[in-house]
């Protein structure tokens, strides 16, 4: 299997800075890959006016016409500096942005597109507005290879996937026709100009998937459908998406090689089994593009390239050229790079093969998602709702709903996941402390302080899963057990004075300079709180009669 689209993405702050755009044209020229993607949802409103509807020569009166038209000028210039970057090493550029986007001016200027106080995402105008601003963006833009494109998020400014408008003219217009008409104006814009549409899957459900997929089955042949690899979003443990080999048109898959679900790279976490597997069901599913995600959008000043994680996406590029790879092949080359002695690549390549394991039974729950996007769960409410509801393993594996009912033996089974994470984590870090000989001091020295952290992250999800285990335990309307006995319920109490010490003993990382923000947020003692509060209310139910609370 080789791709013949191998594409490296930045979805984030990083696409404003050169100096991180270098770094991502030299990975992608050393992994022989074709193309760089910038996925910024309002990126065309940031380099567009559009001037269709704003005139960018206006004189102010009170106000001008599109606010900030210097930032609009500047990002103007910069991305058009960026394609002549890419140009000149015959690497092609994507944008990848969310529809339908706007700039705000435009709604003072077209009132009518509110209805109820909610911006209608059916009115014509949209489709109209699209197209010019596509049409725009592509003339002022020759060197962008496409754009690739994402009708179904509910992150654009107005969307039918948000179902927010109640208007008789969204009633009458099915989500399917939607789509299929935001598709043919994004579709002439792009044929005009010879570039390629590239609409992007975005679904929660798969009821959400099937408008998508039956509007993407109607569009032109050229129009190419991109797929996560698994359904809704990169989480590891999931099934592989459903969408994938359904339809006969070219196919691009995505995947996520920094770890929003695995730790970011702030704690190593080495998916090179879940790569090869993905790529290959892809592959057999007529996929001939692979997309591989760098950062992550909600966090600023970091990406893949400065963590242990770069390892992740050596291995997606190499195994999309058809390349075979191992973990000591990867560590070598991640040695090369860092200029330092490769006779240590095959310790390094077994000490990343040991990482997934780790974190898989420390922000996983029997496979369902536990920690919020690898932090610690923000309380023990928000971890049931992104287990049962948000990231919702059932949804997709129907036969694992029953795994969320809580009885003595799913606690027991639960808890001893977490444990046993931390006793391979443990196991772990004392064997990077002893580490190679061949190990540059500097580097050794990073990583045992990486991997020892590495251990208080994974202790945390002990902790943090005790108390939330139990708390769903203790409530007698989400058991299928007569609950715990006056052993267990201490058991309980005795969890949640560990989570307290927890809490402490991380607090200071929150006002040490030498941590980044990153490990702060990863490491945040106020979401230890958060949990620890609600851990208590939950026993507090159960030890004082229901009358007390009266």
């Amino acid at each position: 299997m080789s791709f013949n689209v191998r594409g490296l993405e930045l979805h984030g702050r990083t696409i404003w800075r050169r100096d991180r755009i270098l770094e991502a044209l030299d990975f992608i020229e050393r992994h022989d890959m074709t193309h760089l993607v910038l996925h910024e949802t309002d990126l065309m409103q940031m380099v567009t006016y559009p001037r269709s509807y704003f005139d960018p020569h206006a004189l102010w009166t009170s106000a001008p016409t599109r606010r900030g038209e210097n930032a609009i000028e500047n990002n103007r210039i910069y991305l058009d500096h960026v394609l002549q970057l890419a140009h000149n090493r015959n690497i092609g550029v994507f944008i990848e942005v969310k529809e339908i986007g706007f700039p705000d001016e435009l709604i003072t200027a077209h009132p009518e597109l509110v209805k109820q106080g909610v911006i209608c995402p059916s009115e014509p105008f949209w489709y109209e507005f699209i197209e010019r601003k596509t049409d725009e963006f592509f003339e002022d833009f020759p060197l962008t290879a496409g754009m690739i494109t994402s009708p179904g998020s509910t992150e654009g400014k107005t969307s039918r996937a948000q179902n927010k408008c109640t208007c008789e003219l969204c009633a009458r217009t099915s989500v399917e026709d939607w789509y299929c008409k935001i598709i043919a104006a994004l579709h002439r814009a792009t044929k005009r100009h010879g570039k390629r549409l590239v609409v992007r899957d975005f679904a929660y459900k798969p009821e959400d998937h099937e408008p998508l997929i039956k509007a993407v089955e109607k569009s032109p042949p050229e129009v190419v459908f991109c797929l996560k690899v698994t359904p809704h979003d990169f989480y590891v443990t999931f099934p592989d998406n459903p969408g994938i080999g359904r339809l006969d048109r070219e196919q691009w898959i995505e995947y996520d090689a920094m770890g929003q679900f695995y730790g970011w790279g702030i704690f190593p976490c080495f998916v090179l089994d879940d790569i090869r597997s993905r790529l290959d069901y892809a592959g057999k599913h007529g996929v001939t593009g692979g997309i591989f995600r760098t950062e992550w959008e909600r966090i600023n000043d970091y990406w893949v390239l400065e963590s242990l994680n770069e390892t992740n996406l050596i291995a997606a590029a190499e195994l999309a050229k058809g390349r075979s790879v191992d973990p000591e092949s990867v560590a070598r080359q991640w040695l090369e790079k860092k200029g330092s002695a490769i006779e240590a690549a095959a310790w390094l390549g077994g000490v990343l093969a040991r990482t997934w394991p780790i974190v898989k039974g420390a922000v996983y729950a029997n496979d369902f998602v536990f920690a919020d996007n690898s932090m610690f769960p923000r309380s023990v409410r928000r971890a049931w709702w992104s287990m049962e509801t948000l990231n919702a393993l059932h949804t997709w594996a129907p036969d694992r709903e029953a795994g969320l009912t809580m009885d003595r033996s799913k606690v027991q089974a639960l808890i001893a996941e977490k444990q046993k994470a931390l006793d391979l984590a443990r196991q772990l870090a004392g064997d990077v402390k002893a580490g190679h000989t061949a190990l540059d001091p500097d580097l050794h020295t990073e990583l045992i302080e990486l991997f020892d952290r590495f251990v208080l992250y994974v202790e945390g999800f002990l902790y943090c899963g005790a108390a939330c285990f139990y708390s769903r335990w203790v409530d007698q309307e989400r058991r299928n057990d007569t609950g715990p006995d006056a052993g267990e319920l201490q058991d309980f109490k005795d969890w949640l004075a560990r989570l307290e010490a927890f809490g402490q003993r991380i607090r200071p990382i929150a006002t040490e300079a030498r941590y980044r923000h990153q490990v702060v947020m990863l490491m945040d003692y106020r979401r230890i709180a958060d949990v620890l509060r609600e851990g208590r209310q939950a026993l507090d139910l159960v030890l004082v009669p229901s009358s007390d609370h009266a």
